[in-house]
C-alpha cells in the first residue's frame, strides 16, 4: 500500500493498471487484474481470506452492512472535510464541518451499540473488524489525537477492538501515514477544522 500524492495521481490517473476502469482510488491488483472501488475490494478480500466462511447470506450482509456505513460515513466523510475548501468552492467550512464531524460520531455511535465483546469474526478478526477499528482511528484523527482517550470513553467497544487490531503483527509493524488523504496542507486544514465553534466536544 502507498500513499498517492496529487502529482503522482495527476500523472496516472488516466492509466487504467492505476486507477482502475472508473479512474479513481483505491484500486488494488490481485492475479494481473485490476479491482477497484473501496466496498467491493473488502467484499473480494473478505471472500479471499475466507471471512465468509460458514456464515448464512444475513451474517454476510450484517458484516458488509458495517463495512459500507464506515467507510461511507466516516472515511468518505472525514475526506470531504479536508478537502471541502477544494471539492465545493464556496462551502461554509465553519457550518459543514462540525455537522460532518458530528455525523460522523453518531455513526460510530450506532456501530458501538451493535458490537460484540470480541471480534465480529469470532477468534480472527474479519475485514468488518478492520472497518470498525478503522473508524474510530480515523475519527480520531480528524478531532485529534490528543482526544484519543475522551473518545475511547465514550466508545470503549471500539476503542478495545482498534486497540486490539493495533496489536496484531501484521498491523503493528506498519508506519501510520501523517495524513488521511492526498492533501499537502491537510495538517493545517484540520488545525483551523478544529479551532470551529460546534465541533464534537
Amino acid at each position: 500500500m502507498r500513499v498517492v500524492t496529487p502529482g503522482v495521481w495527476a500523472a496516472n490517473r488516466d492509466d487504467p493498471a492505476f486507477g482502475g476502469p472508473y479512474r479513481g482510488l483505491p484500486t488494488l491488483t490481485c492475479d494481473g487484474e485490476t479491482i477497484a472501488e473501496g466496498l467491493p475490494i473488502a467484499s473480494f478480500l473478505a471472500r479471499r481470506l475466507g471471512h465468509y466462511e460458514g456464515l448464512s447470506d444475513l451474517a454476510v450482509a450484517r458484516a458488509e452492512g458495517i463495512c459500507s456505513a464506515v467507510y461511507l460515513d466516516v472515511m468518505i466523510r472525514a475526506a470531504e472535510i479536508i478537502w471541502g475548501d477544494v471539492l465545493y468552492p464556496g462551502v461554509d467550512l465553519a457550518v459543514a464541518a462540525p455537522r460532518h464531524a458530528r455525523r460522523m460520531l453518531g455513526k460510530l455511535e450506532r456501530l458501538e451499540a451493535t458490537l460484540p465483546d470480541g471480534f465480529l469474526g469470532g477468534p480472527r478478526p474479519v475485514m468488518a473488524d478492520f472497518f470498525a477499528a478503522e473508524g474510530l482511528e480515523t475519527m480520531i484523527h480528524v478531532l485529534d489525537p490528543s482526544r484519543a482517550e475522551a473518545l475511547a470513553s465514550r466508545l470503549p467497544r471500539l476503542a478495545t477492538l482498534a486497540g486490539r487490531i493495533r496489536e496484531r503483527p501484521a498491523i503493528a509493524r506498519l508506519h501510520r501515514p501523517d495524513r488521511f488523504t492526498g492533501r499537502p496542507d491537510e495538517a493545517a486544514v484540520l488545525e483551523r477544522m478544529r479551532a470551529l465553534p460546534g465541533m464534537p466536544p
